[in-house]
């Protein structure tokens, strides 16, 4: 399975899940390979952020401020903290479920990353999506959460009312790549995305 995903939530908008523990963060250009590409005044690669257990670090790699103050080393990140990449992208990080060890990134700037998408998941151990505002992806028309969790190279589901996928008449209890899942309210899927 890819460590690079974009997840489309019918209602709801794309969002980018990422798996691996480091991430690199640059400029959106072929030769630049990071696993968040942004359109953007800013190096082809800029920063990294690395999750080492329920911890996540900004490490520079060019001109980055955290919370409007410049940092020159890896620097830990805490909920809601903002991040400024070279003359104006921010990215702000939340870590909103205090059951999950999941990350939340969003470009609160005017920039873009590429392909467009609502926001990025740094997929630790769960993704939380329902009508809770701590969720890490809102849904709001939802009435129940949905849980994706990972074991081993798998994402598994956990939903209190029925998900199925691809038109089966048995309950969904994983989530296979390109296929889409669908519940009373509920219809996502999850394609794999390459670097350019």
């Amino acid at each position: 399975m890819s460590d690079r995903l974009q997840m489309w939530i019918d209602g709801v908008g794309g969002y980018m899940l990422l798996l691996a523990d480091r991430i690199n963060i640059g400029q959106a250009m072929a030769s630049a390979q990071v696993d968040i590409p942004i359109m953007g005044d800013i190096s082809r690669r800029h920063a990294a952020i690395k999750r080492s257990g329920d911890e996540y670090i900004v490490e520079p790699l060019s001109e980055v401020k955290l919370n409007d103050q410049w940092v020159d080393s890896p620097s830990l990140l805490k909920n809601r903290d903002v991040m400024t990449l070279g003359r104006g992208v921010k990215l702000q990080f939340t870590q909103p479920h205090p059951l999950s060890t999941s990350a939340v990134l969003k470009i609160v700037s005017r920039h873009r990353t590429e392909p467009a998408c609502d926001g990025v998941v740094l997929l630790a151990d769960s993704l939380l999506m329902g009508p809770k505002s701590n969720n890490h992806i809102v849904c709001p028309q939802w009435q129940h959460d949905v849980v994706v969790y990972r074991q081993g190279s798998k994402l598994l589901l956990k939903s209190k009312t029925p998900l199925f996928q691809s038109d089966s008449t048995q309950a969904a209890t994983s989530i296979r790549i390109g296929e889409t899942v669908q519940g009373e309210e509920v219809s996502f899927c999850l394609e794999p995305l390459g670097r350019a």
